[in-house]
């Protein structure tokens, strides 16, 4: 018999602080705007200007980035990997399944000057070799990301 280590990987706690702090810093620049438009703080909309350049500087910023939640979990027989976007205007929760017998390999891509970090995973098909889109993993850190690809690494054997 096969016998799998389990490692789960759950980023709830940093996915909550980013989804948290986008939010808190569009409530402020919204704040900003709307009582500098009624208390004219600064002459000629400067400020509301600022605000505005600001907000599109940030939601830029985590568009390139393009933070996902990460749940990996290896026990059993198969790899789980849950992905939910944190895009202030995106949605979808995505849920991976896959028999480790199925596994074939798991690749790391980066893109946007090394910003986003991403996983195109394969599986073993009826049809032949499957590839996965990728999905973004942005959000893990270097260790939980250097965990994950070795227990992965070890399952591909």
């Amino acid at each position: 018999p096969i016998k799998y280590i389990a490692m789960i990987i759950d980023t709830k706690e940093i996915s909550s602080r980013i989804k948290l702090g986008s939010m808190l810093v569009v409530l402020v620049l919204v704040a900003v705007v709307v009582l500098d438009l009624i208390f004219r703080w600064v002459p000629n909309f400067i400020l509301v200007y600022v605000c505005i350049g600001l907000f599109v500087v940030f939601e830029a910023y985590l568009l390139m980035k393009k933070f996902n939640y990460i749940y990996y979990n290896s026990d059993g027989f198969k790899i789980i990997l849950k992905y939910t976007s944190l895009g202030m205007f995106s949605a979808g929760n995505y849920k991976l399944e896959i028999p480790k017998k199925d596994f074939v390999r798991i690749e790391i891509e980066k893109s946007i000057a090394g910003m986003r970090k991403m996983v195109v995973i394969y599986v073993r098909t009826p049809n032949g070799i499957a590839k996965f889109k990728p999905i973004s993993i942005s959000v893990l850190s270097d260790k939980e990301l250097e965990d994950m690809m070795s227990d992965l690494e070890s399952i591909k054997r």
